[in-house]
């Protein structure tokens, strides 16, 4: 990685603001998000609207004129709110569901007229590439099965080397079940065992591609409101120490633990649960039954929850279009970059470090004989050692602890996440605080305490050797002789006394976790 290329990376054009309304049969959605053209976006507010269209679709199969002036009035203050915020952008769009109605022509069209939003209606096929948009270019799972499950309809796609091969929407859904079912007299587990048989044998089993995929090829992608309402209950009830949606990873036993909690409970007791929201309580069964007969088909061990949905894969076609031709090669780098985007911190000073720490990374591997499963974390907490600083100037390392444990980091797991934040805020051995490690002892192991209080001081280095923040360490080499090592600096011709006492802060703390005495060059 040469000069040029680093500064090519860190170099952002000025932010901007785009608005997208999302119109649904029930509800109407605003997302605000800062963005930079060709380049990322993080949404900064979002406002939900109920409607009840989907009642006038399928009791005649037209969209009443009360109903009209209802998301008349809410377009309206959607467009005033866009003005508010000094909207540079917006964009609006239609789900497929509006085709059903006989008068949905018009009724776009009067939208349009009252809000001046340019209103897109969505083919069945436009949904899916934003599906698979939203979760290619936010987790890391070059193949995979999506399974997104919607109040009207479930959508599958499968796809590998972050190609569509296959996709099938079914025109059923949790509320579609739910009309079906949770009026009969039969008792809630009876109830739940019915719609998950339906949903199996007359559903999944009669979609002939879905059996002959080799599924355990693949990551299977849990999308939508009935997976972020499983894994919410699921967190909640095994008390998960992190308030993450995105990429919580649930085995069968965690499905399982969900499913027998809530198979007994009426509608009533549903609601009293933790986690789950009185709109929910009448279609979580339903969505539980779902899944149990997706996991059945499939044989699934477990799946991964993506939060990223529609929304996400329209705001990466407009803000990031090249997404639309090719997905994000490096998920996780592109998310460190759009974080530094958004925040006060020197990104061609993080992305130094980053380098210089995996050339450390890789010079003492004789000595630290890490796997490169931890290479992930490293790069998270060397983009983010200096978070921080968001908060106060002199940061407590808590608060980059904690900047990191609540950031969203796209394509890195829960563990990563967690071994990232204490890497980044434990350079300083002293400072390391095993209560907090502690916190999160069902993501971590006893090898990931030892690989962290190493990375930790590499990073500590690595840090050092770009104190000023020039790019004047360009190489390191490091030779282990006996009870030492010489790490030999490359420069690029100037003076970096200032930079080598900084190093020298690390020199305890590399004897202590290395055994070895470090001698700086």
């Amino acid at each position: 990685m040469t000069n040029n290329d680093i500064i090519k990376m860190t170099s952002f054009p000025p932010k901007e603001k785009i608005a997208l309304v999302e119109l649904t049969p029930r509800h109407i959605k605003l997302v605000l998000a800062w963005y930079i053209p060709n380049t990322s976006f993080e949404i900064f507010d979002t406002f939900i609207e109920p409607i009840k269209i989907y009642e006038d679709i399928n009791r005649d199969g037209f969209i009443k004129p009360t109903q009209i002036s209802d998301v008349v009035k809410i377009v309206k203050m959607y467009r005033k709110l866009c003005d508010s915020f000094k909207i540079t952008k917006a964009t609006a769009y239609a789900t497929p569901s509006f085709r059903e109605a006989k008068n949905h022509y018009g009724f776009l069209e009067e939208l349009e007229i009252a809000s001046g939003f340019k209103i897109r209606l969505m083919q069945e096929q436009d949904e899916v590439v934003s599906i698979y948009n939203g979760v290619i270019n936010t987790l890391d799972a070059p193949k995979g099965v999506i399974i997104y499950i919607e109040d009207e309809y479930t959508q599958i796609i499968h796809y590998s080397r972050k190609t569509i091969i296959n996709s099938v929407t079914i025109q059923f859904g949790a509320e579609t079940l739910a009309s079906l079912f949770l009026d009969s007299v039969e008792n809630p587990e009876k109830q739940m065992e019915e719609m998950s048989k339906f949903f199996k044998e007359r559903v999944l089993e009669a979609t002939p591609w879905l059996t002959d995929v080799n599924m355990d090829e693949f990551k299977y992608i849990g999308v939508g409101d009935a997976f972020n309402s499983i894994g919410k209950i699921s967190r909640k009830g095994k008390k998960y120490p992190l308030d993450l949606a995105h990429a919580y990873v649930m085995t069968k036993k965690d499905f399982d633990d969900v499913y027998n909690a809530i198979k007994v409970l009426d509608i009533n007791k549903r609601s009293r649960i933790r986690g789950i929201s009185q709109k929910s309580a009448s279609t979580v069964a339903c969505g539980l039954a779902m899944v149990r007969a997706v996991i059945e088909a499939f044989n699934i061990e477990k799946y991964t929850i993506s939060a990223s949905n529609i929304t996400t894969g329209v705001l990466f076609h407009n803000c990031v279009p090249v997404t639309m031709e090719k997905p994000i090669v490096d998920v996780v780098l592109y998310s460190l970059f759009a974080n530094l985007c958004y925040y006060p911190v020197n990104a061609t000073n993080s992305t130094y470090v980053y380098y210089l720490a995996t050339v450390l990374f890789r010079q003492l591997r004789v000595m630290h004989k890490l796997g490169r499963q931890y290479i992930r974390a490293l790069k998270v907490a060397s983009f983010l050692y200096d978070s921080g600083s968001r908060l106060r100037y002199n940061p407590h390392r808590k608060d980059a602890l904690e900047v990191i444990l609540n950031s969203q980091i796209f394509g890195v797991s829960h563990t990563d996440l967690v071994l990232a934040a204490f890497i980044a805020s434990s350079q300083d051995s002293d400072e390391f605080s095993l209560s907090d490690w502690v916190r999160f002892k069902d993501l971590v192991t006893d090898e990931d305490l030892s690989a962290v209080k190493k990375l930790a001081v590499i990073l500590k280095i690595a840090v050092a050797l770009d104190r000023s923040q020039q790019g004047l360490v360009t190489d390191l080499v490091c030779d282990v002789l006996g009870d030492s090592v010489i790490m030999k600096t490359v420069t690029n011709g100037q003076d970096i006394s200032f930079e080598l006492q900084c190093a020298k802060d690390a020199m305890s703390d590399f004897k202590k976790v290395f055994g070895k005495n470090l001698e700086l060059l």
